[in-house]
């Protein structure tokens, strides 16, 4: 089945494109750490390191699997692990606005799952999420994730401090859900449906 989008890493060029990204207020303001202004020369910079040293941190360019091949955003793998197998999931940045679509989202979590699980061989992903940005952990929790705790007070942004949700889904759970046919559209629906009235507390597969 061909995916909507797909993964590469990042080229030098992606920089220009990062930096608007990472400049830009109303996508910081969704993500679990504080803004900053970054320069394009330190953009630069910090993309020819990831690009030279991907072995702990993963960074991976999301584009249209289509003749354009336009970049639309970035993931990462961090903090990897290959004795424990373990890897902090960085969270799903969609920069062009127009590309936020389910498709492109359920295609992403599928994709990086596959990545993770089935070639870098890890058992655990996980991450953490603003409790504030309630339509990201719905979204983690319908592709598998489960919610694990929370951390309170853990972050100080936008004026206050602000709770974390600690997300994380193992091999076995996404396994069991790619076995019973979890991961059709009609299934992935159903669970975001039970999620949204019944809460995010809980587990769904």
């Amino acid at each position: 089945m061909k995916r909507s989008i797909k993964f590469r890493a990042f080229r030098e060029e992606d920089h220009v494109l990062l930096n608007k990204w990472r400049n830009d207020e109303d996508i910081q303001h969704l993500v679990g750490r504080y803004f900053r202004y970054v320069s394009l020369e330190m953009e630069r910079e910090w993309v020819k390191k990831v690009m030279l040293d991907n072995t702990v941190n993963i960074y991976l360019a999301i584009c249209l699997n289509d003749e354009s091949e336009q970049i639309i955003g970035y993931t990462s793998l961090n903090d990897i692990n290959y004795h424990d197998r373990t890897a902090i999931t960085g969270g799903l940045v969609i920069g062009e606005k127009s590309q936020r679509d389910a498709n492109i989202i359920i295609d992403f979590y599928l994709m990086l799952y596959d990545y993770a699980f089935n070639q870098l061989n890890m058992n655990r992903l996980y991450g953490y999420c603003l409790e504030s940005h309630k339509s990201t952990i719905r979204m983690a929790c319908m592709m598998g994730h489960v919610v694990e705790g929370v951390s309170r007070q853990a972050i100080f942004k936008n004026g206050d401090y602000q709770d974390l949700i600690n997300l994380a889904i193992l091999k076995e759970d996404y396994q069991k859900l790619q076995n019973a046919g979890g991961y059709e559209f009609k299934e992935i629906i159903k669970r975001l449906t039970k999620i949204k009235k019944e809460g995010y507390l809980k587990k769904h597969f």
